[in-house]
């Protein structure tokens, strides 16, 4: 369907033009009239017209000037046809310039703008399929570099690197907007759903594999962008396992990676509905190495065979989760862990992602993000007075809190205001009678009563009734090791003692102790006592097996 404009101060001309003229004949379904420029320019900012026939000299705002303004407007593309007299020849040369078709004389010949129309409408139709065609491109274009992208990243995982071919790679790298890769350090991450097999196998459900699949890739993706402000890459490989290449320019981008996978495990068990493993290569390497760190993070998924899935495996061997303990301002119940035993300083060194947690609201007013912040407190104050907070006054008049919320519109003074919050809630809960060494206490005598039984940071978390991120710091506070180290330790002495008895063989040991592997359980001694278990033994001089 086409549209023209006519223009002309002209009634008689305007309405011949409009009546009379067979536009139907040209595909223009649509005829509209303006007596003068500037109802003109107010019709075809409307209407859009694609064809438009004006006087060049009118009363008022002149056709000049109409066409002039229509095109410093920008809006559309059109056509135009100027209808001029004999002596205003530079009148036409200037509508030209600006960006008319061509002009017709008064008084109008029928026949000649039937001509003139006709080479209008066969521009306009070689513009339209033109515009077409190119939209076409850009949309194959857009759908094909995602997949170029992921076939150069599959062949950097699948093979060693090929020095031979490093400047044909990086004018791949280069041509598909992916110069980081080779600018910075790379870890590899490596996801899979557990029992995925299992699940492709299920009677009646012939795509729930790759439901599952999809699935997870959608919620990797989703974490990466909201977590990871840095480059990185998400694809599958050719066993349906995601993989993520992080781009680390820094310790704490590296630091990052593992609460990632830490965080997409979680979010994968919510919304998936399906347990799966995840393999890190924590030490990050360069785009040479990316072969090698798939070959590694390969390897680690194995070992969920023998220690389980759903869980977080590292280049250290462990299969347990991750020690993470930088306290994520997102998740409430740190939140209150960190007013009910952390000092000022560690609320304040939490503070220093406030602005980091509220710009990845993408709220971009004002009000919109005092809200926000009101409704995070007002959920803080709520689990505070649920573990025992005595101060009430926040819930008899919320409003309180907004206001003097509301008088602050930058993130800097909005943070400070909310710090104070925070220091307020810690210092009652300082007054009541919570020791922090109590709950150390408590999960040591969990360790030596359950070290066998493979004991997760989650797991004793659960039981002191404290979230892991405040476990693992505050093991780290009052035993200068980490959770896993003190584990490892009841182990190891547990194990040092055994061994000392000549009824247990390694592998038993390995067993009682909780190491379903006896070989990472002999690599595990070797690296914590100095020798292996065997030459622990002879140094005891009790026989070898």
């Amino acid at each position: 369907m086409l549209r023209v404009l006519i223009v002309d101060d002209e009634f008689e001309i305007r309405e011949g033009l409009r009546k009379r003229f067979p536009w139907n004949s040209f595909g223009i379904d649509e005829v509209y009239a303006a007596d003068d420029g500037d109802t003109a320019l107010a019709l075809a900012l409307e209407k859009r017209p694609e064809l438009i026939v004006t006087d060049i000299k009118m009363n008022r705002l002149s056709g000049l000037d109409f066409l002039r303004s229509l095109s410093e407007k920008g809006e559309y593309a059109w056509k135009a046809i100027v209808v001029s007299g004999y002596d205003d020849f530079e009148l036409v040369k200037q509508a030209m310039q600006i960006g008319a078709m061509d002009y017709i004389l008064k008084p109008i010949n029928t026949e000649e703008l039937g001509q003139l129309t006709r080479k209008a409408i066969d521009l306009i139709h070689k513009e339209q399929l033109d515009r077409h065609n190119q939209l076409l491109l850009r949309n194959q274009v857009q759908y094909a570099v995602p997949k170029m992208r992921e076939e150069l990243f599959r062949e950097l995982i699948g093979h060693d690197y090929d020095p031979y071919r490093e400047t044909r790679m990086q004018h791949r790298l280069q041509t598909l907007q992916l110069e980081w890769a080779a600018q910075h350090p790379l870890q590899l991450m490596l996801l899979e759903a557990d029992d995925l097999k299992a699940i492709g196998n299920r009677k009646g459900y012939r795509s729930e594999k790759e439901l599952v699949v999809f699935g997870i890739g959608n919620v990797v993706n989703q974490t990466l962008e909201e977590d990871f402000p840095y480059p990185f890459a998400l694809f599958t490989d050719t066993q349906s396992r995601w993989v993520v290449l992080l781009s680390c320019a820094d310790a704490e981008q590296t630091q990052r990676g593992r609460e990632l996978a830490l965080t997409c495990i979680k979010r994968i068990n919510e919304f998936v509905k399906v347990k799966a493993s995840v393999s890190i290569c924590a030490s990050p390497k360069t785009l040479k190495h990316v072969h090698e760190m798939f070959v590694e993070a390969s390897d680690m998924l194995e070992q969920k065979a023998v220690y389980g899935g759903n869980r977080l495996f590292t280049e250290q061997g462990f299969c347990m989760e991750s020690e993470r303990e930088d306290l994520s301002l997102r998740e409430l119940d740190e939140v209150l862990d960190l007013v009910k035993y952390g000092t000022d300083a560690e609320i304040s060194a939490a503070m220093d992602r406030f602005v980091e947690m509220v710009q990845a609201w993408g709220l971009i007013q004002v009000r919109d993000i005092q809200q926000r912040i009101f409704e995070w407190l007002f959920e803080v104050f709520k689990r505070a007075a649920a573990a025992g907070w005595q101060n009430k006054s926040w819930g008899k008049n919320p409003i309180t809190l907004w206001e003097q919320l509301e008088q602050y519109d930058t993130l800097h003074s909005l943070r400070v205001q909310t710090e104070t919050f925070l220091l307020e809630i810690a210092g009652d809960f300082r007054k009541l009678s919570s020791n922090p060494c109590q709950i150390v206490s408590e999960a040591e005598k969990i360790l030596h009563k359950q070290f066998a039984d493979g004991p997760t940071l989650q797991s004793v978390a659960s039981e002191v009734h404290v979230t892991p991120v405040w476990l693992s710091k505050l093991f780290r506070k009052e035993k200068q090791k980490t959770f896993l180290e003190y584990l490892t330790d009841i182990r190891m002495e547990q194990a040092k003692e055994m061994l000392s008895d000549v009824r247990f063989k390694v592998y038993q040991i390995s067993y009682q102790v909780g190491y379903k592997d006896p070989v990472h359980f002999s690599k595990l001694f070797k690296k914590q006592v100095g020798c292996t278990p065997k030459e622990y033994r002879r140094q005891k001089g009790i026989a070898d097996e």
